[in-house]
């Protein structure tokens, strides 16, 4: 029954959205603001409330895993793209493609329906890392496709900047504040801030479903589309459970590590090719083809682990 109670709940509200968009002008970016300054920040409020000490013990750790599979993955696709002779501008974009995984949309969903709040809130603690490289990694990538490296660091500057002005590392700050004194949110604040909390895993999807709907198909490379979910939906999940085995993560850490590595392309990739204007289409198309073969292969990951007993 695990694509009935896991996979299909989040795809379902994903497909919802995908309908409405076709249908009725709907901007699924006017979501962010809300999302950025109110919802996801009650999220990781909830999940240190929840999981505060775990994650208190294994904060290095998740980093230094992000770094290693970063490094790994770095390499691999670049290694898949020179064998594939793909053009400068798309082999930065497939490296982008192949490592970034939708650990907001899609992760932290999956993560709650199978593993429960404790799972989705070391979730989202993944989440706060990936959004780091996301915004830092990410744009790096997308203007290397595009520029020369002084335009890429000035770039790179700007983002710095603006990450500085957002909720995030605060939040994230705070959070580990709450656990380091062992406080605990009184009642009439865990209620609201719960209850936000959840609502940014439901409109994550919603969101999600929102923007695929927007897509505009046309003269793609599928060759490239197949090789990006290859390593994303496959290789990265293998090799995420590997790096976090050797760290010492077991039971609902080491699933969760598996499944948020395991998720399809980020939307943020989408994002960031519209914003620079690098290649928006063949980035569409990939995060698209991703979300939805992610529906099987996320499936089969979860079998899996309940086969292993992990």
């Amino acid at each position: 029954m695990v694509f009935v109670n896991v996979i299909l709940p989040v795809y379902l509200i994903i497909a919802i959205s995908y309908v409405l968009a076709k249908f009725k002008k709907l901007d699924p970016f006017q979501f962010s603001v809300l999302s950025i300054y109110i919802l996801t920040p009650a999220l990781i409020i909830r999940s240190f409330d929840i999981y505060g000490s775990v994650l208190l013990k294994s904060v290095h750790l998740v980093v230094i895993h992000s770094l290693i599979l970063t490094v790994i993955m770095y390499f691999l696709s670049l290694a898949l793209a020179e064998l594939t002779k793909l053009s400068k501008r798309s082999k930065y974009i497939f490296i982008l493609l192949s490592f970034l995984p939708n650990t907001g949309n899609i992760g932290i969903p999956v993560c709650e329906y199978y593993l429960g709040s404790n799972g989705s809130s070391f979730a989202t603690f993944i989440l706060v890392v990936t959004s780091i490289l996301s915004q830092t990694y990410g744009v790096y990538l997308i203007m290397k496709s595009k520029s020369n490296d002084t335009e890429v660091m000035e770039s790179i500057k700007k983002i710095g900047t603006n990450i500085l002005a957002l909720p995030l590392l605060y939040v994230t700050a705070f959070g580990f504040l709450m656990s380091l004194l062992n406080l605990k949110l009184p009642n009439y604040i865990k209620d609201p801030v719960y209850g936000l909390g959840y609502t940014a895993i439901i409109l994550g999807l919603v969101q999600l479903g929102l923007v695929l709907g927007k897509v505009n198909f046309g003269l793609v490379n599928f060759k490239f589309v197949f090789f990006v979910n290859i390593l994303k939906l496959i290789v990265s999940p293998f090799l995420s459970g590997i790096i976090a085995y050797a760290l010492g993560f077991r039971g609902t850490e080491l699933k969760v590590f598996i499944l948020q590595y395991g998720m399809p392309s980020a939307l943020y990739c989408s994002i960031l090719a519209n914003f620079f204007n690098s290649s928006p289409r063949t980035v569409a198309v990939s995060v698209f083809a991703s979300t939805l073969l992610s529906m099987l292969t996320l499936y089969g990951i979860i079998e899996l682990l309940n086969l292993l007993a992990l």
